[in-house]
């Protein structure tokens, strides 16, 4: 098992998460321009998107207040925005609060990982997926049957509850954004899942299957 990559997996799904949470902070825009990849890596191009913006925009300050305006437009609201950040929104035909909802509690239930903190977030929000599969990560690069478990639940989340509405989500987020960032991340988010699970399929191949791991549908 690739310890590295294991760790940069921990890394990785903490950013996405972070880059999911309003407001965005001014560390956060600061781990995205430092951020670096192979120019060969299916995440460069929504990266490079990303930094592009970054640098177009000479001072932070300004750039964050920017983007937090349009994070606002596109994901907050009030009322409904261009891109639901909601599994529910796209799999229970709009609606909020579905049975997308429920399943991701059932998960994070039987890992003990309620988020921390104060908290007002559905718990199909993309962040709080995200930040699930942070966690399992964070797990996964321990010694021992936790970590095997971790990264059999982790495919297993993947494939039943974020990637089943990942690609419309970020589709609306990049058909809708007037800023590049935005585009950018969208581009990058969906890579960065579907290159994980891709790996995970590949480090898992030879170990023990998991009767946990069974592909089935939550809704």
């Amino acid at each position: 098992m690739d310890l590295q990559r294991m760790q940069e997996r921990v890394g990785l799904y903490s950013l996405l998460r972070t880059l999911y949470v309003y407001p965005l902070q001014e560390a956060v825009l600061d781990a995205v321009a430092h951020l670096e990849l192979p120019d060969a890596s299916p995440l460069h191009p929504g990266l490079h998107e990303m930094q592009a913006r970054l640098r177009a925009d000479g001072a932070r300050a300004a750039a964050l207040d920017a983007l937090n305006i349009e994070m606002t437009r596109l994901l907050e609201g009030p009322g409904l925005t261009p891109a639901p950040p909601y599994a529910s929104y796209y799999l229970h035909r709009g609606q909020l609060m579905g049975p997308p909802a429920i399943a991701a509690r059932h998960a994070y239930l039987e890992w003990q990982a309620i988020p921390a903190g104060p908290t007002h977030l559905p718990e199909d929000h993309v962040a709080l997926e995200l930040g699930f599969l942070a966690y399992l990560a964070e797990l996964s690069v321990r010694a021992g049957a936790v970590a095997q478990k971790a990264l059999y639940a982790s495919r297993t989340f993947l494939r039943q509850q974020l990637l089943p509405w990942l690609a419309r989500f970020c589709t609306a987020l990049s058909s809708a954004a007037a800023d590049p960032f935005f585009r950018g991340l969208a581009r990058f988010t969906q890579a960065a899942v579907e290159a994980d699970l891709a790996w995970l399929d590949e480090a898992l191949a030879d170990l023990p299957v998991e009767t946990t791991d069974a592909t089935s549908t939550c809704c």
